[in-house]
């Protein structure tokens, strides 16, 4: 018994070694040294820190050929671009007329997108403002459906919103800023206000304006302003740090987790206060030199397996605009990406109609974007079906680029096909080589910025 045991562990060792070995064997450049060691010749392209980086509209990479000892059938390669996300377009105001403050933008699933904003217009009766935020439904995120008030005028700064099994969840601050609570509503069609849950997240640091991401697990996620580091109220109530806690249904248990962004400068063990409009509370924060950047109003959205942040971002001595933040996973720390626009943004960000809005409040213009990948790539493949170290047949040139969907059963995560030439009908080979070229795109500032290629074997 103990030698059949012992054979069937050697026979299972030998799959899984031969199987990580078949693995290793595809062809992968995602390195500053493996681009270096990749390249036969480039044109308007620099090398930096692993990313292929182009210096104009019109380049050029072309490859060693990566000879093997055995015929070898292609199967696919893959491209991937940095995940800065840059190719964004400032359009016209998108959403419906008579909108105020801070939107929310809730798309259910194609064809059905909601927004939520205070309405501008005042009552006819009273002349006073329509208290609380309202709906509003397209079908074509150009025509727009008034539906009427989803919260009152005790829960008048709603912040984000998740969609969950038929279920819209509309958190909102209460006070100002602060401990957000949540109305649960089945129909926002109905004219009737949902079930309001109260407070389901107490911030001990008193900021909110968040953000609610429900990841594929189905944890909430909510990322806060978090006020114990600096003087909110001279910063646009914004902070260097943005808290992070996660939930299991939105509703409860939250846990408070580690800064899902820290951009403190250096703290000075000094503490002064500030006060609230909305609460009488005193704000207790430890001085911070020299003077911070400050972040918040939060807007979150996954893309393929990468998570994205934008925000109100006051620089320590400028005006404030749109901020970019991204991690590939929740349980990092976000890195900052850049910059958009210019105003007091509390941005709001949904996937639509093929393509990502970026909407601000009260600003003339609003973003969009066909996704993170930059367009204006085409590559090939070539393949050395002797053996002497030379390609002798290419595939056409082809267009690359990622493809983007909403996922299922989820507000806020778009699922990515990727960036691939199918290799299959590729004679087999002893070597390969790789060539890519990019172009100008009208309307595009960005250019294409490859950090890596993937050849993978049949």
């Amino acid at each position: 018994m103990k030698s059949t045991t012992f054979s069937l562990f050697t026979i299972a060792l030998a799959v899984l070694c031969n199987t990580g070995l078949q693995a290793d064997e595809s062809w992968v450049v995602d390195s500053t040294e493996s681009w270096k060691q990749a390249t036969k010749s480039k044109k308007n392209i620099e090398i930096k820190n692993g990313v292929a980086v182009p210096t104009k509209p019109e380049a050029s990479f072309k490859s060693t050929v990566k000879s093997y000892n055995e015929k070898k059938s292609a199967n696919s390669i893959i491209f991937s671009q940095t995940s800065l996300w840059e190719n964004w377009k400032e359009v016209p105001k998108v959403g419906p007329k008579d909108v105020n403050d801070a939107p929310v933008l809730v798309t259910v699933k194609d064809k059905d997108y909601w927004f939520l904003a205070r309405h501008d217009k005042k009552d006819e009766a009273t002349g006073k403002a329509i208290p609380g935020y309202h709906a509003w439904h397209s079908t074509d995120m150009e025509n727009w459906t008034h539906y009427g008030p989803v919260t009152d005028h005790r829960s008048r700064w709603v912040t984000t919103a998740e969609y969950v099994d038929g279920a819209f969840y509309i958190y909102y601050d209460y006070p100002n800023d602060e401990d957000p609570h949540v109305f649960v509503d089945r129909d926002l069609t109905d004219g009737k206000l949902g079930e309001d849950m109260g407070m389901v997240f107490y911030d001990p640091s008193h900021g909110s304006d968040c953000a609610m991401i429900r990841d594929d697990d189905g944890q909430f996620h909510i990322i806060y302003e978090n006020w114990s580091h600096i003087d909110a109220k001279h910063h646009s109530w914004d902070s260097p740090v943005a808290g992070h806690a996660v939930s299991p249904d939105g509703l409860s248990k939250f846990e408070i987790l580690d800064y899902a962004v820290d951009d403190r400068t250096t703290p000075t063990g000094k503490f002064a206060t500030f006060n609230h409009p909305f609460n009488p509370e005193i704000m207790r924060y430890e001085i911070h030199e020299p003077t911070q950047n400050a972040y918040g109003d939060w807007t979150a959205l996954k893309v393929g397996q990468q998570y994205y942040l934008f925000c109100d971002y006051h620089p320590a001595n400028d005006e404030i605009r749109i901020g970019r933040w991204t991690s590939d996973s929740l349980n990092n720390q976000f890195t900052w990406c850049g910059e958009l626009g210019n105003g007091h943004p509390d941005p709001t960000i949904a996937f639509a109609e093929g393509q990502f809005y970026l909407i601000q409040q009260r600003a003339k213009t609003d973003f969009i974007s066909p996704g993170p990948w930059v367009d204006g790539v085409e590559a090939r493949v070539g393949v050395d079906t002797s053996g002497n170290g030379k390609t002798n047949q290419w595939t056409d040139w082809q267009v690359v680029e990622e493809s983007y969907s909403q996922k299922e059963g989820f507000t806020r995560i778009v699922e990515t096909a990727p960036a691939q030439i199918d290799l299959t009908t590729l004679p087999a080979g002893y070597g390969f080589q790789i060539e890519y070229r990019t172009q100008g795109v009208a309307d595009q500032t960005a250019l294409p910025k490859i950090n890596a290629f993937t050849l993978s074997f049949q």
